[in-house]
């Protein structure tokens, strides 16, 4: 998929100190270092609002923020990315640039059940980087807020099980498929090392029963 296209309507434009994210996140002076490093800016680009998209507002989706971030290289560490949506408490669409090139990543995020004021961040996900310049896609139709939201999301999400699969459950497989790939990196290697026939057995049979188990997520 390619990058959306964004009403005009909707445009923000406000540059964000990272000084600020370093306060609103409460960071380390390790992780400021890694900002430094690796990120040149960071913009508000615009805010998607009911009243600015012509949709109905909702309880946990008033506004999803787009946030353009400048790199000084094509890797970002996703500590960076989880500051930046610890700092900004709201959905956020983030588009990371370099290069000439674009690439969006996105998190579903929700306010927390357990704690007031709080944020529960997914891990990202990311689109393929593609020139900056490239013609940018339609927005999705909904009628209100939350389904906008879950629809800008759909995409990097594995496909629905089911018509009524809810976006947390699929949320919930797109997890346990990074944690399972995480998994297979590890048994492949270790199985490259392994001299012992009887623990190289034991490592084929975890490793096959981890590639179905990710086979069967249905993860894009």
């Amino acid at each position: 998929m390619t990058l959306y296209a964004w009403p005009a309507r909707t445009v923000f434009g406000r540059a964000i100190p990272k000084s600020r994210i370093y306060s609103a996140a409460q960071l380390a002076r390790t992780m400021q270092a890694k900002f430094v490093e690796q990120v040149e800016r960071i913009e508000w680009t615009h805010v998607l609002r009911a009243d600015r998209m012509n949709l109905k507002p909702s309880p946990d989706v008033e506004e999803i923020a787009v946030i353009a971030i400048n790199l000084h290289q094509s890797d970002v560490d996703l500590a960076v990315l989880a500051a930046i949506e610890k700092a900004i408490p709201r959905p956020l669409i983030l588009e990371l640039r370099h290069g000439g090139r674009a690439r969006m990543a996105v998190a579903w995020k929700r306010p927390s059940q357990a704690e007031a004021g709080k944020w529960v961040t997914a891990p990202h996900a990311f689109t393929a980087w593609q020139a900056g310049d490239m013609p940018r896609e339609a927005l999705p139709t909904a009628l209100d807020m939350a389904t906008f939201y879950a629809r800008l999301l759909d995409p990097l999400l594995p496909p629905k099980q089911s018509p009524e699969e809810p976006i947390a459950a699929r949320v919930a497989r797109a997890e346990e498929a990074v944690q399972l790939e995480r998994e297979i990196t590890r048994l492949e290697a270790g199985l490259m090392r392994e001299k012992q026939f009887n623990r190289k057995v034991e490592l084929n049979a975890e490793l096959r029963a981890a590639k179905s188990r990710h086979a069967a997520l249905g993860k894009n």
